[in-house]
């Protein structure tokens, strides 16, 4: 029986990695590629895309920008949710289909969710939807949330990025911070804080739909592929049913945040903790597509924007933002996805004053050497 069963799991592996290949190689890093090469002088035709189909104007009014942003953003995000929707709905259907689902180390299982969300190279909001079908599958509730904060930050293309654009200090308090988040803080997070969503996720009965049924005996190829396909599509119309109203909604809301409060104007602010606490706000919200963070914060480097703000948003910016909030909200818990904007946005303001008093260290120091040299 083990062996009939197993037909449908290597026929659903099969499909991952034919999605995962397909989207890759054709999408995914070939765009990232051209995003590495060009750098910092990467153009950001729209708030929230790197290009637009619709060319925002001078004098467009508020709602015109708004409806332009948030089809710019749609499109821009298509291929990505579409790949985090088939990904999510096939893991759904694998882990439902198997009985381990994990590790009762919670730091095991984040560094599984960091093995499966880096190669993927999307965005945390097309993350999202590959993060709902771990858990309502029955994954570990570290494995679901480390995999979909390592895609958009742990993506080796998005790191070269970072050491190739930005000074060393910012790169490096980036990097602790998002390491020591996901590595550390999820699972310490899950075992003290999150008790009672993490204890949900050891009980193997527990899964957000049916288990699929035990595959007959003498089950053939084509029985197996026949079933897995319609289990597939079950799920696909679930995962799609639950995440695409709210991917929708974060778009436009999205939208209005970026023209209401535009980044670009960071330059023209004194650096006070209460505009600090803002930015740190407006970069967990926003939901940009990927290395759009890492983008955006050169532009702002360039443009001459006060490095408190500059480190602030290349930690909040990109790591998290209104989509997954909703799809955490509603997937595992409102304490979770509180709990979690909370941290990510205190860390991004230490990180951010980390890096003024850096900044300003070297830049006494530069002082005194040049008047030594005088």
């Amino acid at each position: 029986m083990a062996m009939k069963f197993n037909k449908r799991i290597l026929f659903v592996c099969a499909v991952i990695i034919v999605t995962a290949v397909t989207f890759w190689s054709g999408s995914r890093y070939p765009s990232l590629d051209q995003k590495a090469i060009m750098g910092g002088s990467a153009a950001l035709e729209d708030p929230l895309a790197f290009e637009a189909s619709i060319q925002i104007q001078p004098n467009d009014g508020t709602m015109e920008r708004i409806v332009y942003t948030t089809i710019n953003w749609i499109e821009t995000n298509l291929e990505g949710m579409a790949f985090g929707l088939m990904i999510g709905a096939c893991l759904l259907t694998l882990i439902s289909m198997v009985r381990v689902r994990g590790h009762r180390n919670g730091f095991v299982n984040t560094m599984i969710g960091v093995a499966v969300g880096t190669p993927l190279g999307v965005c945390v909001n097309c993350s999202a939807p590959v993060a709902k079908g771990l858990h309502d599958g029955g994954a570990r509730l570290e494995t679901t949330l480390a995999t979909m904060f390592s895609s958009p930050t742990l993506n080796i293309v998005v790191l070269t990025m970072l050491f190739s654009i930005f000074p060393l200090y910012l790169t490096v308090i980036k990097l602790v911070l998002t390491l020591t988040f996901i590595l550390v803080l999820i699972p310490l997070l899950s075992r003290w804080v999150f008790t009672k969503e993490r204890r949900g996720t050891y009980d193997d009965s527990i899964c957000a739909i049916s288990p699929p049924p035990i595959a007959p005996p003498d089950e053939s190829v084509l029985s197996a592929i026949r079933e897995s396909l319609l289990l597939l599509g079950r799920n696909l119309g679930y995962v799609v049913i639950r995440t695409v109203p709210l991917m929708l909604l974060a778009g436009l809301l999205g939208a209005v945040v970026a023209n209401v409060i535009p980044l670009s104007t960071l330059v023209d602010y004194e650096s006070g903790f209460l505009a600090v606490t803002v930015v740190a706000l407006v970069g967990i919200f926003l939901p940009v597509p990927v290395a759009f963070d890492v983008v955006l914060v050169a532009v702002l480097v360039s443009a001459g924007a006060p490095v408190v703000y500059s480190m602030t948003l290349l930690f909040t910016l990109g790591i998290f933002s209104i989509y997954p909030f909703f799809i955490v909200w509603n997937t595992i818990s409102p304490r979770v996805a509180i709990v979690v904007t909370s941290v990510l946005v205190v860390m991004g303001i230490g990180g951010g004053y980390v890096a003024e008093r850096i900044y300003q260290a070297e830049l006494e120091d530069m002082m005194e050497f040049l008047e030594q040299e005088i």
